[in-house]
């Protein structure tokens, strides 16, 4: 599905063409009444139904043999096994009337197309110049932007694990919550899913998004082409630019000829470090105020060398961990006007307003392995990259897994950590050792029950929490948090 359609559209459309009050019928009986038309692409159409959160596919193709693949491909979908994957697959094909070629997806209700929602998010950026942050901020912010697109890369990294690739990724086949306080995130109009490394079903994609192979009519979907789209839907979502048509050579040249250029690969991407020709235009957010630097770098690597070299491109389960890293250095900003969530920064300076931001508001935490098996010559604390912030009123689990993987939050929970006004309160769980252990090397002593650490006793020393199971001994290390208290 490459487009939605949207309500002027359905409005100027001939009401012979419109979808609304067919009856159909699923090989097991079940009726259904067609109420609406959803979204519409290549392939087909998108429809509401009688029935709340089920939502039928219509093929529009015609063709009879086409017909038959793409009814095979739609039951080979239905033997996958999606289990744990955001994917609203086909769990039923229509039966009647036998001249429509469908199938039944399911799809919770309170759900828009992230085209819908970007549509919005720019409306309110155009309707707010003066104040552009307040548009940014009503559609969600940076924080529920980066955790949707952590739940997305993770969904589009579990389909690449089992050796399949989306195809048609878009802002028109996500579907996010409307409510901008909820996170949920689903893909639909799966049709395109394929084996990797083979072409896609009618080889359909979405300008603006498809990898330059695929534009130039040299490829077919696999997995390196999803994480281009991925790419190109993060930057957008996140900055409101595209990596190729917000810069200075589409903007400023013959629009035809150099939007052709950028979408089949011949023109830098915006923020190239060594080619400025079609340099960033000033247009949506930059890109060093909404990103980590593990961020920007996948992005340098995917939209640089990555444009032509596909085996650079990074993996979807790369994006994951950047993406989640980033969902964990999120800091409320205190000022009432402003309200937006930055990327932790030492001087704890947010940078949409300026405002810096008190001590109390926040614990930075700082992950360490203790390798309990060290040789007399090893170093003990080994220091990680991974780092948490905890905001006021705010509950963050720690795991025994590893930091920074998709495992991670499989693990079992040791504990639970809450900034209040009054303290951290540390909250160990049933199957959990926690040990606190404070600055000077002391011995950790265990924490068996929610305790507090009270913000009058936050003079600016270190302390360390570890982390082990009840039974560890199987365990050559353990994790540790260490923070300033």
């Amino acid at each position: 599905m490459t487009q939605i359609a949207t309500e002027e559209a359905e409005n100027k459309e001939s009401p012979k063409k419109k979808i609304g009050n067919r009856k159909v019928q699923d090989r097991k009986g079940t009726g259904y009444t067609l109420t609406g038309k959803v979204g519409e692409g290549g392939q087909g159409t998108v429809c509401s139904t009688d029935l709340p959160g089920v939502l039928i596919k219509i093929q529009t193709d015609k063709n009879p043999s086409k017909r038959k693949d793409w009814a095979r491909h739609i039951k080979w979908l239905m033997r996958q096994d999606f289990a744990g994957l955001k994917i609203a697959r086909p769990v039923e094909i229509l039966a009647r009337p036998a001249s429509v070629n469908g199938y039944i997806m399911e799809l919770m209700d309170g759900l828009e197309s992230l085209e819908k929602s970007l549509e919005h998010s720019f409306l309110q950026l155009a309707e707010n110049e003066d104040e552009p942050l307040k548009g940014y901020q009503s559609t969600g912010g940076l924080k529920r932007r980066l955790i949707l697109l952590a739940e997305l890369s993770r969904t589009l990294a579990g389909l690449h694990a089992k050796g399949l690739a989306y195809g048609d990724l878009s802002p028109a086949n996500i579907f996010v919550s409307k409510d901008v306080e909820h996170h949920q995130l689903w893909l639909i109009d799966c049709d395109n899913i394929c084996i990797s490394e083979r072409s896609g079903y009618g080889d359909v994609h979405t300008p603006g998004y498809a990898a330059p192979e695929i534009v130039r009519g040299e490829s077919g979907v696999n997995m390196s082409t999803d994480c281009w789209s991925f790419a190109v839907i993060a930057m957008k979502f996140l900055s409101h630019t595209h990596p190729f048509e917000s810069g200075i050579a589409v903007e400023d040249g013959d629009p035809d000829v150099e939007m052709r250029r950028a979408l089949e690969g011949e023109l830098p991407w915006i923020y190239d470090e060594s080619d400025e020709s079609n340099a960033w235009a000033g247009s949506g957010l930059p890109l060093d105020i909404i990103t980590t630097k593990q961020i920007r770098e996948l992005f340098n690597q995917c939209f640089g060398p990555g444009r032509d070299d596909l085996s650079t491109r990074p993996s979807m389960a790369a994006w994951a961990d950047a993406l989640d890293a980033a969902c964990a250095l999120m800091h409320d900003c205190c000022n009432p006007d402003c309200g937006i969530s930055f990327i932790y920064n030492q001087d704890q300076a947010c940078p949409f307003c300026d405002t810096i931001q008190p001590k109390q508001n926040s614990a930075l935490l700082k992950h360490y392995l203790m390798n309990d098996t060290a040789l007399p010559d090893e170093p003990r604390w080994i220091k990680t990259n991974e780092v948490q912030v905890i905001n006021l009123g705010q509950t963050v689990a720690f795991h025994i897994g590893a930091v920074g993987t998709e495992l991670y939050r499989e693990s079992p929970k040791i504990c639970a950590l809450e900034l209040k006004d009054k303290g951290l309160v540390i909250k160990p769980s049933m199957h959990g050792i926690v040990e606190l252990q404070k600055a000077g090397g002391k011995k950790p002593f265990q924490i068996k029950r929610q305790q507090t650490l009270k913000s009058e006793s936050r003079s600016g020393h270190a302390v360390a929490l570890h982390l082990r199971m009840e039974d560890h001994s199987d365990f050559l290390s353990h994790p540790v948090w260490t923070f300033i208290w």
